[in-house]
Order: structure tokens, then C-alpha cells, then sequence
């Protein structure tokens, strides 16, 4: 299966479950359709308009077709994507003819967040909720059919109640049975409720399963079904349908209406008549008509891959993935690996191509996703960490109470955050989805980075004894798993792991005070400034300060004042292209320019100061990026400079972008200004700190000792006291500049680039993970408390409280 897109060689994508990729022919035709054809907008009645036209409903019967059905059976709405079809059944379903709220809505606890958001729409507009967590739904579907459901059922005229549930969970891949959507038609869920037959309907959430499954409409045959074509086939996103039966499109009530859905609207009397075909009443406004008849080339492409094929192609590999961690475990004897899984991976109708773990230590502590997922970007595996919007799942496989969870979000994690660990515990989990496109290499790649990064000591190949004795039910916990649990007196935070360094020698030290605008700093252990770095563009090489440096309103001067850009505007950096640590900036001050030098390259200047009296700034030239979620402005600074970069990088259409410094960046109030830098003025790095890391990266791992300093990137590097001092301090004073600590630096997988060669190495990252158990933690952010301009120099004592 080898229709890949454009990607470094070396990229390993897995994360089909979120979006796959598109194939090559399959965007070559897209252009080719696009560029030889005119298509207008299909509300007009011009030639090009109807072409349009017909081409749209041409693939309404294309998507019919492919799921097995005809449009006398189903009718298809576009949508956004299978959120905006939930959405608008929530809206729409009537729950009983006159209008009231006599139905149930019920759904399963694994749903995903969409359909929780349908939840909230049908309980305010008064309607019972009901959830089925993962044990009630399989006992309650577990026993044969019963005499009711075989009687002919006479439900209750004008009560209409709604089951949603997913033909995949998108978390453990567990397919489930859709044969409950007859079952539910046909009144199994009527011991939920007290005395009401309503008539039942089942949407079912076929998202994550049409991916790698076919769905036959024509043998299972729910009343509604969402989908999102990017997860199919690529492209186009922002696309999606939802497949209506004939039977249930008289529980759709719709009030709004955009343009197009309707028959006569009167602007000046409330007087209005909607089109009586289902889906020209519910598509409101233009349809993204361009996107639907790319859908063409996406089935195309998927055509050559018969459905079977691909359904037990991703099935293969995710139990190849699913045996291999689960065979695999450290020196000790202990399992690398907590798997979340609700099949044994035996049996391809009920498993899907998704596998869901976390990684643990040999001694059990539970690696957090976020330092697995450093580890991955470094090595180019693409893959997808946390609940996956998919709470109740989530919440399940990792045994956590909604008391649990509710402390989690008081302590400040909120879903899409990088608190991966809460206490030990885990908030999420790694995901790793197959689709069409995917090889048996890719898994290979996964397994060697696991291998390299976590493994501790030669790999123990064995099966779990839990495993042979319960191959069923293969949901690990700790008991089954073989997870030690830790001793209460081994270090499981940052300052107990401080705590285990040992003193050579017991030095009485004279404890230096100071007295800093009527506040007592000291200076035990005798720290002073001993080097200064600027980064003048950022994610480029360092240049050191030699003696003394002006301290600007964001920062030293000129650290981070530019920044190079991709065509689309966004700020490249390191974690994209390696080989930026290479272009080495020198500032010439008396020759107001900023030098630019890369291996093999002639040098090139640019202003460090622009002379607004003799150079006017066109609109043209300002450019606006983004920064950590950040708008920043910038100054472009021509042609020259950007096509040096693109030849340097081999990047075409790189810009160089200098800060506006008449703009400001927008953040939220009483936060300090600063440059291009991701998060504060300056970075602190303490010496001490260094030497202690270094001498525990082991000698063989190819990460040069004398190079770490320079990975970790800071500004303000200082000797003198003990390693790790520095966490603890809440203002500084250096010289005669105060500063306040902002808090501690995250550490990526930026520190495992050699600043000197571009090459990656899996340390040091690795070692710092696992002395500070995943809290990835290194140096202290600082901003500026005084507010006159203000001189900082080498050897200048630090003081701190």
C-alpha cells in the first residue's frame, strides 16, 4: 500500500485516527480537476453553476454508493464534519410531535466529546439523559432476544427517544456490535425508562470506523450517520455528512433557515416556505462546493484498496504493536509498557487499528506522555497523546473517579494542556492509529525509539503471566501489569531527586547579605554572572556577550528581535529544520549591522537599526506570525537576506522578520513585554546545574558533555553554590538590575540538538526525565522589575531571595 504524499523520508505518520493522509495521484487529480474546469456557485443558473450543481449531487450519490445504500433509502446532508451533523440532529430531533420533551436521549459513556455536547442541548430543552457506562451496554445487549422483542411492538404515537453510539471507539479501537441498532429499533432499551414505548432511533457516530472499515447500509441500517471525509481519505478537511434515513427525516424540525432552503421568504411579513427536499432544507448558505467535488478523487484513490484488505491491514499492525509492547520489558523483568485495550487483538471484527498505552519506568512509575512525545518529535513519529476528546474512555481505562478528575481540573489541567501527570498519575495516554497507507516500517520505527529512549538494560522478551491466564479481558492495572509501587521513600518529585546529590565535603560558607530597596537578598554559595548569550534570531545559533550588555524594555537587546518565517507566515525554529542552529549572527554595533554567517555560505548583513528618517516602512512590509499562540508583528527585511536563508536551509520562501518595535504583542495584562522569545524575557541557567546533568548522561549515548550548556539556550548563566539552588528563588538581583522569577523552563526536545553540528541525540533529555520522574524541568524564566535602562556585566554579583 504505497500511495504516501510528499513527506520526508524519514517522517513516521501514525495518527490516522485524527486525520489520514492523502495520497499523491490524489491531489495531482484534485489540481487537474480544479485548474481544467469552471465551477460557479450552485445557486446561480449559469453553465458553470450548473455544472456545479450536478457534480454535487453526482456525489451524493458517489457516498450513497460507497456505504452500500441508494437515495431511496438514505438522503445526505454536507456538513462541516461529523461534530456539525451531532450538532445539528441535537438541534433538530424532535422528541415528541407536539414539541415537548417526552423522549429519552440516551448514549454511551465512551462517546466521544460531541456527543456530550448533545447532551447539553436535549437536557435544557427538557429531555430525560441517560448513560450507559461500559459494562450496563454489554450486559444489557449480552442475552438472547426475548419474548417482547419478537412480539410486534406498538410504540407510543408522538414519543420519539434517540441512541447514539460510536461504530468504533476512538480510543481503544474497540468496534462495536451494530447489530444493537436493530435490537434498539425494536424496543431493547425500554427497560431504561418507566412505562413509555417511544419509538426508537439510533444515530451512529461512524467517524473514527468508516476510516478502515466499510459500512453497509444496506444490512445495518441506522437512522442517522456522521462522517468526516478527512479521516477517510485526507482531504479535503472541514467536510463532512450526515446520511439520513427516509423513515426518521420526519423527526427533523428545523426553524432557522439560510439561504438557499427555501421556497419564498418575505422580508416584511413573517411569511416564509422551506424546500421539501431534506437536504436543500438543511444546507444552508453555499456549500463548500469545491471541497465536495474533490470527495471524487478522494474515493478514487481509495477504490484500488478493497475494503477487507485495508480493514485487516491496520488490524495486523496494531496487533503486531500491541504483542511487541506487551512482550517487552526492562532488564528487571518489568513491563514497558500499560496497555489500554478492551480485546485481546485476536479478532479483526471487533479491534480496530488503534493502539492506546503508556510507557513505565523499571520501576513502575508511569512515563507522562508529554516527555514521550518530545522523544517522538525528535525522532519524526507523529502520533496523537491524550484523551483523544474522549473523556469517558479515557476516564475508564485509566481508573480515575470524577472526584479524581475534578481535582485534576481545580489544580489547573484542562483538556489540550501538557499536565500529563497529576500526583503519578496519568491524564492521558499515547495513541498510535493505522490507516491504508500504513507499513509494517512505521511500527518498526516506534518500537526502536521506545527501545532506545525508555527501554533500561537489554530488552526481556516474555508474556506476562496475566496475560495467559485472562486473554480476554486485556484491560491492564497495576496488579496484572507487575507494577512496583514505589517506595515512599525513594524520590518521586524534583526536590526530593535534589536531594539524593551527595557533598563531597562540608564547606562553612560566610553568607553574603544585602539590603535591595528595604528587602534582605543574600548570596550563600557566592553566585555572580559568568557568562551572557543573546540569540538575535531565534532558533539560530548563540552570540556571547564578552563583557557588559544593555538591558532594553524586552530584554538584553537585540535577543530574539528577529525571527525567520515559512511562506505561510508561520516562525520556523528547530523543532522543524535542525540546521538553523547553524546560521551564526554576529552584531557589529559600530557598523549597525546585524552579520549573518552559515558553513559554505558568504556572509550577509542587515540594519540593526532602521533610520525612519531616510527609510519609509510600507504596508507591504509588515508581517504578522504567530508565536505560542501569541500575534507578534514584525518588519520583513527584504529579498536579499530571504533568499540567503531559503539557499542556506533549502527552504524556498523563507523571510527574515524583524520586530516592529512600535507594535506590541498581544498577551494578557501585567505580563512584561518581550521579543520573539516563546515565553519570557530571560532564561537562567545555573553552572552547577549543568555539571550535575552531565555527569549523569552516560559516556556511550553520543550526547558531547561539553555541548550541553549550549543545548539548554539560556541568556543569564551563573556559578557558584549548588546544582538546583536556583528553583527555589523568587527574586534575584544582578548588579544593579532586580528581577522577578516567572517560573520554571518546560524543557523539549530542543536540548537533544548538538548547537554545534544540528545532529539529535536521545540525551539529555532522556536522563533528565527520569531524575525528575517526567517533570522536565531545567533553568528559571526572569523578567525585569526595574524599570530605568540598565548595564549588566560579567562577574556582577547575584544576589536572591
Amino acid at each position: 500500500m504505497n500511495a504516501r504524499p510528499t513527506v520526508e523520508k524519514d517522517d513516521c505518520y501514525l495518527d490516522h485516527a485524527g486525520a489520514t493522509m492523502y495520497s499523491k495521484s490524489q491531489m495531482r487529480n484534485v489540481a487537474d480537476d480544479l485548474s481544467s474546469n469552471l465551477y460557479g456557485n450552485p445557486h446561480s443558473l449559469g453553465t458553470a453553476s450548473r455544472l456545479t450543481h450536478d457534480v454535487v449531487d453526482q456525489m451524493r450519490f458517489r457516498i450513497l454508493d460507497h456505504f452500500r445504500t441508494n437515495s431511496d433509502e438514505y438522503s445526505v446532508i454536507f456538513t462541516s464534519g461529523a461534530t456539525a451533523s451531532l450538532k445539528l440532529v441535537s438541534e433538530t430531533f424532535n422528541f415528541s410531535e407536539d414539541g415537548g420533551a417526552n423522549g429519552h436521549f440516551v448514549y454511551l459513556q465512551d462517546n466521544h466529546t460531541s456527543v456530550l455536547g448533545m447532551r447539553e442541548v436535549v437536557a435544557q430543552r427538557g429531555v430525560k439523559v441517560i448513560c450507559l457506562n461500559h459494562e450496563n451496554i454489554f450486559d444489557l445487549f449480552s442475552d438472547a432476544v426475548n419474548t417482547d422483542e419478537k412480539k410486534i411492538r406498538r410504540p407510543v404515537d408522538g414519543i420519539n427517544s434517540l441512541f447514539v453510539y460510536p461504530a468504533q471507539c476512538n480510543f481503544s479501537g474497540l468496534k462495536y456490535p451494530l447489530w444493537w441498532i436493530e435490537r434498539v429499533r425494536n424496543g431493547k432499551l425500554d427497560s431504561l425508562i418507566d412505562n413509555d414505548r417511544p419509538e426508537w432511533f439510533t444515530f451512529l457516530d461512524a467517524a473514527s470506523y468508516v476510516a478502515t472499515n466499510k459500512l453497509n447500509l444496506s444490512i445495518h441500517k441506522p437512522d442517522f450517520v456522521c462522517v468526516s471525509f478527512y479521516k477517510i481519505f485526507g482531504y479535503p478537511t472541514g467536510l463532512g455528512a450526515l446520511l439520513v434515513r427516509k423513515s426518521a427525516e420526519k423527526t427533523l424540525g428545523k426553524i432557522y433557515y439560510g439561504g438557499g432552503t427555501v421556497e419564498i421568504s418575505l422580508s416584511s411579513d413573517m411569511f416564509h416556505s422551506k424546500r421539501p427536499v431534506l437536504h436543500e432544507r438543511f444546507e444552508d448558505g453555499t456549500l463548500s462546493f469545491l471541497s465536495i467535488i474533490s470527495l471524487r478523487h478522494g474515493f478514487d484513490a481509495l477504490s484500488k484498496f478493497p475494503a477487507k484488505v485495508v480493514s485487516r491491514h491496520v488490524f495486523s499492525l496494531a496487533r503486531y504493536l500491541h504483542h511487541s509492547l506487551l512482550k517487552l520489558h526492562h532488564a528487571n523483568g518489568e513491563p514497558i509498557a500499560r496497555l489500554y485495550a478492551d480485546t485481546d487483538y485476536e479478532d479483526c471484527q471487533k479491534q480496530g487499528g488503534i493502539v492506546t498505552f503508556n510507557l513505565l519506568r523499571s520501576n513502575g512509575e508511569i512515563v507522562g506522555f508529554v516527555e514521550f512525545l518530545n522523544m517522538a518529535n525528535l525522532h519524526k513519529i507523529h502520533l496523537r497523546t491524550g484523551c483523544f476528546c474522549n473523556p469517558g474512555a479515557c476516564q475508564r481505562h485509566l481508573e480515575l473517579s470524577n472526584e479524581d478528575l475534578k481535582e485534576h481540573f481545580n489544580a489547573g489541567h484542562v483538556c489540550g494542556d501538557q499536565r500529563d501527570l497529576i500526583d503519578g498519575k496519568p491524564t492521558g495516554a499515547i495513541r498510535v492509529s493505522f490507516g491504508y497507507m500504513s507499513r509494517k516500517s512505521d511500527v518498526e520505527s516506534l518500537l526502536d525509539m521506545v527501545k532506545k529512549c525508555f527501554l533500561n538494560g537489554p530488552e526481556v522478551i516474555k508474556i506476562p503471566e496475566w496475560w495467559k491466564e485472562c486473554k480476554i479481558k486485556v484491560k491492564n492495572n497495576p496488579n496484572k501489569n507487575g507494577i512496583k509501587v514505589a517506595n515512599e521513600n525513594e524520590p518521586n518529585n524534583e526536590a526530593s531527586s535534589i536531594k539524593k546529590q551527595t557533598v563531597d565535603c562540608e564547606t562553612i560558607k560566610v553568607v553574603k547579605e544585602v539590603r535591595v530597596e528595604d528587602e534582605i537578598m543574600e548570596n550563600e554559595g557566592g553566585f555572580r554572572l559568568k557568562r551572557l548569550f543573546i540569540y538575535p534570531v531565534k532558533s539560530c545559533a548563540s552570540y556571547e556577550i564578552s563583557n557588559s550588555w544593555i538591558i532594553g524594555d524586552r530584554g538584553l537587546i537585540y535577543d530574539r528581535e528577529w525571527m525567520i518565517t515559512t511562506p505561510s507566515g508561520v516562525c520556523l525554529t528547530q523543532k522543524q529544520e535542525t540546521k538553523m542552529c547553524l546560521v551564526k549572527p554576529i552584531i557589529r554595533q559600530a557598523e549597525n549591522s546585524l552579520e549573518l554567517n552559515f558553513p559554505g555560505m558568504p556572509s550577509i548583513q542587515v540594519p540593526l537599526k532602521i533610520n525612519k528618517l531616510n527609510t519609509e516602512i510600507t504596508r507591504t512590509e509588515i508581517s504578522q506570525s504567530k508565536i505560542c499562540g501569541h500575534r507578534v508583528e514584525g518588519i520583513d527585511c527584504g529579498a536579499d537576506v530571504s533568499e540567503w536563508l531559503s539557499l542556506c536551509l533549502g527552504r524556498p520562501g523563507l523571510r527574515l522578520i524583524r520586530q516592529n518595535s512600535e507594535s506590541k504583542r498581544i498577551k494578557p495584562v501585567k505580563k512584561p513585554e518581550i521579543a520573539f522569545s516563546s515565553q519570557a524575557q530571560y532564561l537562567l541557567i545555573n553552572q552547577a546545574s549543568i555539571q550535575w546533568l552531565a555527569d549523569r548522561v552516560p559516556p556511550d549515548s553520543g550526547c558531547d558533555r561539553d555541548s550541553i550548556l549550549d543545548r539548554f539556550r539560556g541568556n543569564i548563566i551563573i556559578e557558584g553554590g549548588k546544582s538546583f539552588e536556583e528553583m527555589k528563588w523568587e527574586k534575584i538581583c544582578i548588579g544593579k538590575t532586580r528581577f522577578q522569577v516567572d517560573g520554571k523552563c518546560t524543557r523539549c526536545q530542543m536540548i537533544c540538538i548538538d548547537q554545534s553540528t544540528g545532529n539529535k541525540t536521545v540525551e539529555p533529555l532522556r536522563t533528565l526525565a527520569e531524575e525528575f520522574h517526567g517533570k522536565i524541568r531545567f533553568g528559571i524564566y526572569l523578567s525585569r522589575t526595574t524599570s530605568d535602562s540598565s548595564v549588566i556585566r560579567i562577574g556582577d554579583t547575584l544576589f536572591y531571595k
